[in-house]
């Protein structure tokens, strides 16, 4: 089909609405040109694909979110928090011990998951809608969470995401206010922390939890971690039934293997995997507009990277791209986007493994081998640069043998 990659931007437009309509035209679509042509019937079989798994972490339809959060408002016990609220402060240093982010306050996006991930939370949520259908049966909705998995990967915003769905503040704790260096303050701290998110209803969410929750047979934990713990779980114990809270951590295998039982559900966070990443990358990169082939050499780059360095990796190809060209568009210009990657990579060499460096950071030729690992033909590669498939092919055509033979006499002599 002549100017596919039109038809295939405006399909994706067309997807991102997520209408019915929308989407079968686009299965008509792709049935009619998978006779002529098996690519372009691929490329939008991905298209389909990707929409609906979309990574977005769906909110709950705004009458089954309504019933959540008045159920939440009925069954937890507790006064109402608002802004001039007290919060509990550590007696040593007067800090406070905790800041509220409400909902309406709450600037948080959804949280884009791994499509089983994403389904496993939603239902959490929709147990706060079916409380009666739970309460038939002898059971209740889950109340507390842990959430695990390496730093940015959004185990914070899914927490606030929670809170927000279930129209409940946000009660975060700030360890640095929390942690006291004075024996038995720390305890103190928690003591005062529980009782303040048991006297309200909110979701209270402890942030780097294995600072608090470190295992009691550590040797080298003096005599105070252990009487932290042993606080600490007495204080999830009694919330039962009180509240919401989640728990998160980069380092689960620190935690005390008590800490572990408090919790009902235990989720590990993970990386985000190809689609994740396309999605994360057309959030962030917002409203640039990636082509197909920018956003398959773009989701190669990025394997292995979290959610909050893609979207640092967004944020940065926009500011480059704003300030270096003249063009009114949306587009992505090809020059200014490999600037803004090679930039990027060289700021951020740790990221990247040495043959993605190597490709963004490398010369034309590392970026076309690149561009063929992440799967790209040459008309695609082509389209990637903005230059003529017969440039790409000049370029990666290898140097006749006889040529090649000729400059290594010349180097051996």
């Amino acid at each position: 089909m002549e100017h596919f990659d039109i038809v295939l931007a405006l399909a994706r437009a067309a997807l991102e609405t997520r209408s019915p309509r929308a989407s079968h035209q686009v299965q008509r679509l792709r049935d009619a040109v998978a006779a002529t042509d098996k690519d372009q019937a691929s490329k939008l079989t991905r298209l389909l694909t990707a929409t609906e798994r979309k990574q977005d972490l769906t909110p709950l339809a705004f009458e089954e979110t309504r019933a959540a959060a008045h159920a939440m408002r009925g069954l937890l016990p507790g006064e109402i928090l608002t802004a001039n609220t007290p919060l509990p402060r550590d007696k040593e240093t007067s800090a406070p011990l905790v800041r509220v982010i409400f909902p309406d306050d709450s600037k948080a996006e959804a949280p884009i998951l791994p499509p089983a991930l994403s389904e496993a939370v939603a239902d959490l949520l929709q147990e706060w809608s079916r409380l009666d259908q739970l309460r038939r049966f002898g059971a209740v909705p889950n109340t507390r969470c842990l959430l695990y998995g390496p730093p940015g990967v959004g185990k914070t915003q899914l927490a606030r995401h929670i809170a927000r769905q279930l129209d409940l503040p946000c009660v975060e704790v700030r360890l640095d206010g929390l942690v006291s260096s004075f024996l038995g303050t720390t305890a103190r701290n928690i003591g005062a922390l529980f009782e303040f998110a048991g006297r309200y209803r909110c979701l209270l969410f402890l942030d780097e939890f294995d600072a608090l929750a470190k295992a009691r047979d550590d040797a080298h934990e003096l005599g105070e971690i252990k009487r932290v713990v042993n606080t600490l779980l007495q204080c999830l114990d009694d919330r039962e039934g009180r509240g919401f809270t989640i728990a998160a951590t980069n380092h689960e295998h620190l935690l005390d293997s008590a800490v572990w039982r408090r919790f009902d559900a235990r989720i590990e966070v993970l990386r985000p995997e190809a689609d994740a990443r396309a999605a994360i990358l057309a959030r962030h990169l917002a409203p640039l507009s990636a082509g197909a082939e920018t956003t398959q050499f773009l989701v190669w780059l990025t394997e292995g990277l979290t959610g909050a360095d893609i979207a640092s990796l967004a944020r940065a190809a926009k500011r480059y791209i704003a300030l270096h060209t003249t063009r009114n568009d949306v587009g992505l210009p090809p020059e200014n986007l490999i600037a803004a990657l090679r930039r990027f990579v060289v700021l951020n060499a740790k990221l990247f493994s040495p043959d993605r460096r190597i490709a963004v950071a490398g010369t034309r030729s590392d970026l076309l081998k690149a561009l063929e690992n992440a799967g790209l033909s040459q008309i695609e590669s082509a389209s990637f640069l903005g230059v003529s498939q017969s440039t790409v092919s000049r370029q990666t055509r290898k140097p006749p043998r006889r040529a090649a033979k000729q400059r290594e006499g010349a180097d051996g002599s």
